[in-house]
């Protein structure tokens, strides 16, 4: 539960900056609506789009737009920079929380001037520093930042590793949670496949992600092709939109695969947890992750997991192993494997029932200990409160 339960004497007024509504992530809401339980006042920013078309706006969380076309936040807008500088002036924010690196530097460059917001960005990928451009410009910012906030181990090791002038207090490690009671609803296997609109009969693999490079979507339909070798009567099926789906079915229809793999295009997340029942086991082969809140999902499904030991998975299945637990919730492999991943695939599916059910319940344990939404927003409640020197 939520350690600030009453209204802090002095509210802390946060200004929380995403791109544009389109942006918008459940993680975000989790976090937002924490916060506001928590006695905080937060304000969504976006630099461009309609803030009307925020989904998070409402309960007690409002939202303004800089009024920049999408093409103009391709680089440093000035005149974005003076708008947020005004702004912040007015408002008299404690705290500005970027959740995006054109984000930090543009608020980072309004900073001066103003009475001297505590500056927060959270980084959820491993890749976030991956050119010159980028790495000067969060080493412009970095003296102004209190804190970043990093989603996994691996994701704080690449930050450390990337901007070593920055000392080691200003990293903090707090992981994405879920919202538990969302998953918890007695959707049917039946009323699942029928709203994704596949077949009802079978052994469904599933995975639930955007059809793009770093997902691994081609390597698994490649592991799927060796799955079916051996149980023919296994299907794929495949959730989410994408720049990839048109190369996708084109491996589909190369490997044969045309009768046995469904896309079923992109679901919102009300619609997420009815999905993941649609399952008998999900598939989550990505080379890069921050910390996937996918496969939280899944596990908070009661579903046994197959992924890969890339970057902050690695986070989910160590944290379960320090806390003394030797019960199984799932398998890594290596990344880009085809090989492992179809041998992890074909030892899942040999399994009985009772055997799969027994991993996706240790996996749903693992979420409710280390990955709740309740934890995570605790955390960020106490960073603010950290850093603006009031007691946790």
């Amino acid at each position: 539960m939520m350690k600030n339960k009453g209204r802090p004497s002095e509210p802390i007024k946060t200004l929380y900056m995403l791109d544009d509504p389109g942006k918008d992530k459940h993680v975000h809401s989790h976090v937002l609506r924490g916060l506001v339980e928590a006695g905080i006042e937060p304000v969504i920013g976006y630099f461009y789009g309609d803030p009307k078309d925020s989904v998070m706006a409402q309960d007690g969380i409002s939202a303004f737009g800089l009024g920049l076309e999408r093409a103009q936040f391709r680089g440093l807008n000035l005149r974005a920079v003076r708008r947020l500088k005004a702004l912040i002036g007015r408002e008299g924010f404690k705290v500005v929380h970027c959740q995006r690196h054109r984000a930090l530097i543009h608020a980072g460059l309004a900073l001066p001037g103003t009475k001297g917001p505590s500056l927060f960005y959270t980084v959820r990928s491993t890749n976030v520093l991956r050119n010159l451009q980028r790495r000067l410009g969060f080493r412009l910012i970095s003296k102004r930042l209190a804190k970043v906030i990093c989603v996994s181990k691996a994701v704080c090791d690449y930050m450390k590793k990337m901007a070593p002038y920055m000392p080691e207090s200003k990293f903090v490690i707090i992981r994405n949670g879920v919202d538990l009671s969302a998953f918890e609803k007695p959707f049917s296997r039946d009323e699942a496949r029928r709203f994704l609109g596949i077949p009802e009969d079978g052994f469904y693999f599933g995975i639930i992600a955007r059809l793009k490079k770093a997902k691994c979507h081609d390597c698994l339909l490649r592991a799927f092709k060796e799955v079916v070798k051996t149980f023919p009567e296994s299907r794929l099926a495949i959730v989410g939109d994408g720049p990839l789906l048109h190369d996708l079915k084109k491996i589909c229809q190369e490997l044969g695969l045309l009768e046995k793999v469904f896309f079923t295009g992109k679901v919102e997340y009300d619609q997420v947890a009815l999905s993941m029942r649609a399952f008998d086991c999900f598939v989550h082969p990505s080379f890069r992750e921050g910390l996937p809140v996918a496969v939280l999902e899944a596990m908070a499904s009661n579903l046994p997991v197959i992924t890969t030991w890339a970057d902050g998975i690695r986070d989910i299945f160590e944290l379960w192993e320090a806390g003394g637990e030797d019960s199984e919730i799932g398998k890594m492999v290596a990344p880009r494997n085809v090989e492992g991943l179809a041998s992890a695939m074909i030892e899942y599916r040999n399994k009985t029932s009772e055997e799969l059910s027994k991993i996706g319940t240790n996996a749903r344990r693992c979420v409710e200990k280390h990955f709740s939404k309740e934890k995570m927003v605790d955390a960020t409640v106490s960073v603010y409160e950290e850093s603006l020197g009031k007691s946790s």
